[in-house]
């Protein structure tokens, strides 16, 4: 996420908070929308950020010991957004380290039979053999059988994937976290040895300029531009860019951050959320922010709630939970109620600011956001990892450096609900 009104800029040259908030233009809330505002007295969560990243100069960015503290206060808010990506596949352009890949083998499921639906009934002497793309149907007039030897791919004989069923393409969408540049490049970041891997880049009707991004099930970004328009970018393929069908401007909601969060841990199916922005400069404050939803089918904006960032991201999970990162002085990490975007845990990270182009994901019970370099000059993001589950057991929630300077300034990034939700 980066605002329209500054992009590519130095961190050096960013407003102070309060000089963004009076910037602000008014909130161009829609009338129509009559969502309430929603607030909790839960306790807010303090932890401070430790730098032990490296620049990798295109060498690869090496994880460090996390050495923060915590301490609590009382805080109370409500808010939530998300973002989103678009992946692709040029892999000759590896920056640091080397990907891991997953291979998987279909198995044939066993002949299933049908001799209810009269359209699949043939005359006994009459066999018909088609062959897609991807699979292979054989018709039987005598028995009214039909096999599908790629089911276990997620595909059907009408060559479309099972429900929300996850695909084996050549770009898993289980092993990284898709990210986005400020110039419409894909990339991929690997939490297991902080590298980076460019799929490709890509120009959607002419339009570079990118907002945010969320990857659906599919394996397609979502990535919103800064005029509010969102495209569909394939990760396997990233010079593959197709209109969404989205209308923008519902309810007077033009930009957001967003992400695709799934209906539970039971309910695969997945839909996007997010948390708008209403120009200016990224600011914190009382009814700023509107939590929405969007559902992918109709891909019509409702309003659920009030929230305090005007600017956030939203990073969602496999089992239903929806999460915001945005906020000044210092930023916040957020769970929200996916209902009605109630904020039911703060984790204040001390020592962090969103600035000018930010984006977060969460992926293996762990957070990692991207926020400028250090280096004014540099334009580039740097990586802070959030220990959230507490996977080492020291009863802290360390918030790390591990990457100090990556090979792009990233204003996007997600991952689909395919990824792992649970530490690994």
């Amino acid at each position: 996420m980066t605002p329209p009104t500054l992009p590519r800029s130095p961190r050096g040259l960013r407003l102070a908070p309060a000089v963004l908030v009076a910037l602000l233009a008014a909130c161009g809330e829609d009338p129509v929308d009559t969502a309430a505002s929603n607030s909790n007295s839960n306790g807010n969560t303090d932890a401070t950020v430790t730098d032990t990243g490296t620049n990798p100069s295109n060498a690869e960015a090496s994880d460090t010991t996390p050495t923060t503290s915590t301490t609590n206060s009382d805080n109370s808010q409500s808010g939530s957004e998300s973002s989103t990506g678009a992946p692709g596949t040029d892999t000759t352009n590896t920056v640091t380290g080397s990907p891991t890949s997953d291979t998987e083998t279909d198995t044939t499921t066993p002949p299933q039979t049908d001799t209810t639906n009269p359209v699949d009934s043939e005359s006994a002497s009459d066999t018909s053999t088609s062959t897609g793309p991807d699979d292979t149907s054989t018709s039987t007039g005598d028995t009214g059988t039909t096999v599908d030897p790629d089911t276990t791919n997620g595909e059907s004989d009408t060559n479309q994937p099972v429900q929300c069923e996850c695909p084996d393409i050549e770009v898993p969408l289980d092993d990284g976290i898709f990210v986005l540049s400020d110039n419409a490049e894909l990339w991929k970041f690997f939490p297991e040895d902080n590298s980076f891997l460019k799929l490709g880049s890509f120009v959607c009707q002419g339009q570079t300029s990118t907002f945010s991004m969320a990857v659906d099930r599919l394996g397609f970004a979502w990535v919103m531009f800064q005029n509010g328009q969102i495209f569909k970018v394939d990760v396997t393929n990233p010079d593959v860019c197709l209109p969404s069908g989205y209308v923008n401007n519902q309810m007077g909601v033009n930009l957001f951050g967003m992400g695709f969060v799934s209906n539970s841990a039971i309910d695969q199916c997945d839909s996007l959320y997010g948390n708008t922005f209403s120009g200016g400069g990224f600011s914190e404050g009382p009814n700023q922010g509107q939590f929405i939803h969007m559902n992918p089918d109709t891909l019509m904006i409702e309003k659920l709630g009030f929230t305090t960032f005007n600017g956030a991201e939203v990073s969602g999970t496999g089992d239903g939970r929806v999460f915001t990162f945005g906020g000044v002085n210092p930023a916040k990490l957020v769970e929200v109620d996916r209902t009605n975007g109630a904020y039911l845990s703060t984790l204040k990270l001390t020592g962090l600011e969103t600035t000018n182009g930010f984006a977060f994901s969460h992926f293996a019970g762990d957070f990692y956001i991207f926020t400028e370099s250090d280096d004014i000059f540099a334009f580039a993001s740097k990586v802070t990892h959030v220990d959230y589950d507490d996977s080492d057991n020291n009863g802290i929630q360390d918030v790390t450096t591990v990457v100090a300077e990556a090979p792009l300034r990233i204003v996007g990034a997600g991952v689909s609900t395919c990824a792992p939700y649970m530490p690994q």
